[in-house]
């Protein structure tokens, strides 16, 4: 009986202690997972800034591509366009279509139409309430102000006679008369 006392006492003793151990491991897990856990937040955190400025340096990286290649693109329009502005023939030719130059000795014609039968090519539009097409230069339409028929004129200054008035180029009848009163008035 001594024996099983003792025994019994061993295997209660060795119970508790598997306990005791079992509490510790559970504890130094627990541990080691919080470890863990601090140490992948300070990593990502770390991270998180360099990684940020990286994407977005390299989508700064396109938008720089980009405009760099419409830069060198407009250049290129450009040099173009300084090569023609060289050439005298060129400079001649746009001075003629746009300021209406002649070389001298040649003869300028300028054709006028009646009003009315404005000709315009079908590719040139016309401005709404404007006669002239949109392609011509300003001094066109400044022309076309003073050389049109004037609006609004009174037909006592020089525009078509009036109904019932005399014609153009007749005789033109005397005033009417006025009443006589006598000497005194």
């Amino acid at each position: 009986m001594a024996e099983e006392k003792v025994t019994k006492a061993i295997a209660v003793q060795a119970q508790q202690q598997a306990e005791l151990q079992s509490e510790q491991r559970f504890g130094s897990t627990a541990r080691r997972a919080a470890i863990l856990a601090a140490v992948v937040c300070v990593l990502t955190l770390t991270i998180a800034g360099p990684v940020r400025t990286y994407f977005g340096q390299r989508t700064e990286m396109k938008q720089l591509k980009a405009t760099e290649e419409r830069l060198r693109a407009q250049i290129a329009d450009l040099e173009q366009q300084k090569v023609k502005l060289a050439d005298p023939v060129y400079i001649a030719a746009q001075a003629r279509e746009r300021l209406g130059f002649v070389m001298p000795g040649d003869t300028p014609y300028q054709v006028q139409l009646p009003p009315g039968a404005m000709v315009s090519d079908p590719g040139t539009p016309v401005l709404p309430g404007s006669t002239v097409p949109a392609g011509q230069p300003w001094y066109t339409s400044l022309w076309h102000t003073i050389a049109d028929e004037p609006h609004g004129v009174s037909p006592t200054i020089g525009g078509p006679p009036a109904p019932g008035g005399p014609a153009p180029g007749g005789p033109v009848p005397p005033p009417p008369a006025q009443p006589s009163r006598g000497p005194n008035g």
